[in-house]
């Protein structure tokens, strides 16, 4: 036999090997789970925030007839709403389904929000998830993911862009970029986006992300700048105002008596 064959013999033993550990790392029984809870803090004597009666994990802030609904996801709740394909591919833009081996769990990757826009009595009022922010107890400012594709024009004032993230304009191919793609999707279908204002007697809901909580954190504000309550003649913003809302959080990993692949 000659080198040659030799030699590709021995490169074809090892790319089977590295797949079929791969392969196998996928089978391990993930028994323990990061998870992450958030539970909306009230201010005393602040009577434009409230909590949801039929939801307790939705903060309301109301204001003359506008009421915003903020509601935190699990991933579990994400997986739910985003199940794989047919054919097993994860494609929920929110979660993965990569097992850290080194970690012993799959691991969040972003932090979401149900944001939900109730506009009553105003002529037109805007939410921009731009102009969000969360701050965390120990000091960490984390900025929203703009779903926009490039080159449509919007800015995200500093934020993170998902078609980043997923890498869909680095001219990547095959199946990765085939299942991200179908990720930026659903991503487009589903968050809010910047400049769609909500007229009277109407509500607009959506998704906003931020990247995922520091594993320290006990407490974060989520912090909602300009939001739009009127426009002048011209279609600028003429009255504006500030709110935020309180979350304290619960987080850490958590075993499970029961094989996850089985449940």
């Amino acid at each position: 036999m000659s080198f040659r064959w030799k030699t590709f013999i021995v490169l074809l033993i090892a790319s089977a090997t590295l797949s079929g550990c791969a392969y196998m790392a996928s089978l391990i029984p993930r028994e323990m789970f990061y998870e992450v809870s958030l539970t909306p803090v009230l201010s005393e004597g602040r009577g434009e925030y409230q909590i949801d009666p039929d939801d307790s994990k939705i903060v309301m802030f109301s204001h003359e007839g506008m009421v915003v609904k903020i509601r935190p996801y699990t991933d579990d709740e994400l997986n739910e709403l985003y199940p794989p394909l047919y054919d097993g591919r994860h494609t929920n833009p929110y979660t993965t389904d990569a097992l850290d081996v080194d970690l012993g769990y799959v691991p969040p990757i972003f932090m979401v929000f149900d944001v939900t826009v109730v506009n009553k009595t105003y002529s037109k009022i805007e939410f921009d998830p731009a102009k969000t922010r969360i701050t965390t107890d120990t000091g960490r400012t984390l900025r929203y993911y703009d779903p926009g594709r490039a080159g449509e024009g919007v800015d995200p004032l500093g934020g993170n862009r998902f078609s980043t993230y997923y890498q869909t304009e680095r001219g990547r191919s095959g199946i990765d970029k085939d299942i991200n793609l179908e990720r930026m999707g659903l991503i487009y279908k589903t968050a809010f986006h910047r400049f769609r204002p909500v007229f009277r007697g109407d509500e607009r809901s959506g998704t906003l992300t931020f990247d995922k909580l520091p594993q320290d954190a006990k407490e974060i504000v989520l912090t909602v700048s300009d939001f739009v309550l009127s426009f002048d003649a011209s279609g600028n913003p003429e009255r504006t105002i500030d709110f935020e809302c309180r979350f304290a959080i619960k987080q850490g990993v958590i075993e499970s008596e029961v094989d996850p692949i089985l449940e």
